[in-house]
């Protein structure tokens, strides 16, 4: 897919490809995760101008480390869930999966530990845990 003409249509790809994809209802949790798509297409979009099927691993990782880096800890773990759910979408997980481990992958701002075993997340469009 070409590299989008403007940031409204970056954001409006982010969207539609987490709303094809995206697991459960159209409730308040899929509806929040629609609108982080929306927000992470739109401060990507100013600081590379490249759209959700041009983004690599480096443009999520930037915006996890540079963009979100004054956010409480709980935000970050959101941005993440989101951003995760959009490398599903996108059928990039496996290969950014390393790329995107920091201390957002807790609640608490805690990355240090391993993650334990858990029940494993509702994953968009695939079956699969993290």
């Amino acid at each position: 897919m070409s590299r989008p003409a403007s940031q409204a249509e970056a954001m409006r790809l982010a969207r539609a490809l987490l709303a094809k994809a995206q697991p459960g209802a159209r409730g308040t949790t899929v509806a929040a995760h629609l609108n982080r798509a929306e927000m992470v297409a739109h401060t990507i979009w100013r600081r590379f101008n490249v759209g959700p099927y041009q983004w690599q691993a480096k443009h999520l990782r930037w915006y996890l480390d540079r963009a979100c880096a004054d956010l409480a800890p709980t935000t970050r773990y959101d941005r993440w869930r989101t951003i995760r759910s959009l490398a599903v979408a996108l059928g990039r997980l496996e290969g950014w999966q390393h790329h995107l481990k920091g201390p957002w992958l807790r609640p608490s701002g805690d990355g240090a530990e391993p993650l334990g075993t858990g029940r494993p997340p509702k994953l968009p469009g695939r079956g699969g845990t993290w």
